[in-house]
């Protein structure tokens, strides 16, 4: 597998917060973003196809969700709620620009878009939480519109009315 450096980093960042330094873990998480982006780059690259798995893109874009979630959470800890909502936001539209991107394999595009569900939904929970209507609204309408390329279902709609209102 192509992801030994993201794991310890990731491993490392874990162990940091279960001892409270979390500065290391902030360090480490943040490490784990940068290592995450350059293995990303690799399934843009035509020469690197014995990495385009279907498993490897399953475990690509749940290294994404993982890094960006425990950045978020840890920023949850420190109560800064803007730097929360940062990495939580940014690993949605991240895997919105995979799904866009079409240097990126298919078998890569196709996971990024079942998993926008659930970063979706996470994302609607907290704006709700944290009382953020307008970020909510512009939410909505943006997975709207990608719902619309794509032709997906409305069954996400029903749960998002529901978080909003």
């Amino acid at each position: 597998m192509f992801d030994h450096r993201w794991k310890r980093l990731v491993t490392q960042g874990n162990t940091a917060l279960k001892k409270r330094c979390n500065s290391d873990a902030r360090d480490y998480y943040s490490q784990s973003i940068t290592e995450l982006d350059r293995l990303l780059k690799l399934f843009r690259k035509t020469a690197c196809e014995r990495v385009k798995t279907v498993d490897n893109c399953l475990a690509m874009v749940s290294m994404m969700v993982v890094s960006h979630h425990n950045m978020a959470d840890l920023w949850q800890r420190y109560g800064v709620r803007i730097s929360q909502t940062y990495y939580m936001e940014m690993v949605h539209q991240k895997l919105i620009d995979i799904v866009r991107d079409g240097r990126y394999p298919e078998e890569l595009r196709s996971v990024a878009l079942s998993e926008l569900n659930r970063t979706y939904m996470a994302l609607l929970s907290h704006y709700k939480t944290n009382e953020l209507a307008t970020e909510a609204a512009l939410l909505v309408d943006q997975y709207s519109r990608i719902r619309g390329m794509f032709h997906l279902s409305g069954g996400v709609d029903r749960q998002a009315s529901v978080l909003i209102h």
